[in-house]
């Protein structure tokens, strides 16, 4: 059985979803994979805070102490300026990192892969878009035999059950918004996700993955949803449509074009169907046709569950330096 330490950099609701998943499934994994995933510490900002199902002796307030001792670390501080510089520590300490943070990835992803690979070591980030649903993989791995021509999608749940409770509930967006931070889906401040640049930061993500020759020169429109009133939703529907926050990235003669936009979609559409916190995202190739990948792209467990899968990838595929250790 070979041990790897992880050193958890946040203990946020993803971050106790991870602990809880990983509690949960180690002897599984250690079984299946002969790796040993042994949580070293865990960074917060109070480390007397009492916290329902985590080892108080974990925590600590030194993000030098959870990195420095770690063979993984997972970054799940959100942000960009704080995280960029535990990343950066991380990758300069040859330590393998797992991030959710799209924001991050969005402002600095080339920059921080390019450190990676300049230290010999990786960064696995599947659970920075649409939670669960395994996207990421999808355009590294499954889908490189293809030329990817577009990427179409629901990225945004927040958005989605605000959109969605108004059609159901005849509420207008203020209500809405008020429903959807009362179940946890959306922040006190929630302009991120409204405003649609949370969908434009994983549109920009996707995009790189799928176009990596053109997209350095980049094209983007990003539309919130704030305007959206009842009348609008009812309207929608009398003509049997529905109204989704739609983020979309195509080719274009060299460049790419990415938009953030509320769209009427007749109800045999398949994003129609897509309700509430859920994700979906359409991936149409030159080769596969249109592929939809589906599923729950918010909340603790889901994305947490993305976390330890990309943890056990990288823990399954021991770098050189490591696995002479």
């Amino acid at each position: 059985m070979r041990e790897i330490t992880i050193g958890l950099l946040g203990c946020g609701t993803v971050g106790r979803g991870f602990v809880e998943l990983l509690c949960r499934e180690r002897q599984r994994i250690g079984s299946r994979d002969g790796i040993d995933l042994r949580l070293a510490r865990i960074l917060v900002r109070d480390d007397r805070k009492p916290r329902a199902g985590i080892d108080q002796r974990l925590l600590t307030t030194s993000a030098i102490e959870v990195i420095d001792g770690s063979d993984i670390v997972v970054e799940l501080v959100g942000g960009v300026h704080s995280a960029g510089a535990f990343v950066r520590r991380a990758l300069a300490r040859k330590c393998d990192v797992v991030t959710a943070n799209k924001a991050l990835l969005a402002a600095s992803g080339r920059e921080l892969f390019a450190l990676a690979a300049h230290h010999d070591v990786r960064i696995a980030f599947e659970a920075s878009v649409c939670g669960g649903i395994p996207i990421i993989r999808a355009l590294q791995r499954g889908l490189t035999g293809d030329s990817i021509e577009s990427v179409s999608g629901i990225l945004n749940g927040t958005c989605n059950y605000i959109l969605t409770r108004m059609e159901a509930e005849g509420l207008d967006f203020a209500a809405a918004l008020r429903r959807a931070q009362e179940a946890g889906f959306a922040e006190a401040d929630s302009t991120l996700d409204i405003s649609g640049e949370d969908a434009a930061q994983k549109l920009r993500i996707l995009a790189d993955l799928a176009f990596p020759a053109e997209s350095t020169i980049v094209r983007a429109r990003v539309h919130g949803i704030s305007d959206v009133t009842r009348e609008e939703i009812e309207q929608a529907r009398s003509r049997r449509c529905v109204i989704r926050q739609i983020a979309t990235a195509r080719r274009a003669h060299g460049w790419i074009d990415l938009r953030v936009e509320r769209r009427e979609l007749p109800d045999s559409h398949p994003f129609a169907a897509v309700r509430d916190e859920n994700n979906a995202v359409v991936l149409r190739g030159r080769a596969v046709g249109e592929m939809l990948f589906a599923g729950r792209g918010a909340g603790s467990l889901p994305t947490a569950a993305a976390v330890l899968a990309d943890v056990i990838d990288l823990a399954r595929e021991p770098r050189a330096s490591m696995a002479e250790t």
